[in-house]
């Protein structure tokens, strides 16, 4: 995985507080601290996807707007949406967008 997610991360914490961004995550302050100064002691490869996917932004085609990229995997993975033409169509676009990506 790339280190893009460090600077993620460390721009988040910037913005906010250590507590917040721990609770964005799902992940304790005191693993956002460690993870923050190099001395966690695990890897470190699932706290990068989480912060991957609650921080990175996408830029999406079909909105015309930024998202995260949580917003775009849980969207364009859902099931197809036949309940509101509205939303098949977003999902329809989805199914062939550059920024897709599987879950």
């Amino acid at each position: 995985m790339n280190e893009d997610w460090m600077g993620l991360l460390q721009s988040a914490v910037a913005r906010s507080t250590m507590t917040e961004v721990a609770e964005k995550l799902g992940y304790s302050v005191a693993t956002v601290c460690l993870v923050l100064n190099g001395k966690y002691g695990g890897k470190s490869d699932k706290v990068a996807k989480k912060v991957m996917e609650v921080f990175a932004v996408v830029s999406c085609p079909f909105l015309q707007t930024d998202i995260t990229s949580k917003e775009c995997i849980g969207f364009g993975n859902c099931k197809a949406p036949t309940h509101n033409p509205n939303k098949m169509q977003h999902w329809r676009f989805c199914q062939r967008c550059p920024h897709k990506q599987e879950t």
